[in-house]
């Protein structure tokens, strides 16, 4: 009988131990590795915040230090392209201005004239690639058909996609 009890005594107290240790919590600390890649380049620059156009007595003046500076420190970029839209004026075509209808305006900008609204026909010795600290100046012209009091609006605007030079 004794043997009985010890036996009794002991399977309660192995049962008891299994309880215990199947509902006792555990922590695990994983750690995360972060690993950063950077397979394209960034691109830093400055386009000029307008291009301003004045009609002064019936003379056309554009500004004359209007440039795309590339502010990286290493790197080179290019202008991959640029888009003339609409503003309060029609863009028209630069070299048959002179068919434009009255509230038209026409650009070339280093030597590539719009034809109307939409994307220029750009060369890579009209825009060549710009090396990191360097600046592509923007000689631009304009000619303006248009009449009415004098005004302060955006007459069009122009889109600069900037990419990595390759």
């Amino acid at each position: 009988m004794k043997n009985r009890l010890l036996a009794l005594i002991l399977s309660l107290t192995a049962t008891a131990a299994l309880a215990l240790s199947a509902s006792a919590a555990q922590t695990h600390e994983v750690p995360v590795t972060l690993t950063v890649v950077n397979t394209q380049q960034r691109i830093s620059v400055t386009v000029p915040a307008s291009l301003p156009v004045s009609v002064v007595d019936g003379v056309v003046i554009t500004a004359t230090n209007a440039a795309v500076r590339n502010t990286a420190d290493e790197g080179v970029v290019r202008i991959a392209a640029v888009e003339v839209t609409d503003g309060s004026l029609t863009v028209g075509d630069y070299d048959h201005f002179e068919e434009a209808p009255v509230n038209t305006i026409a650009l070339r900008l280093n030597g590539c004239p719009t034809r109307g609204a939409g994307e220029l026909v750009i060369t890579d010795e009209a825009f060549p690639a710009i090396e990191a600290g360097d600046s592509l100046a923007l000689d631009y012209d304009a000619k303006v058909s248009t009449v009415g009091e004098p005004r302060n609006e955006t007459a069009a605007t122009v889109v600069f996609t900037i990419a990595t030079a390759e």
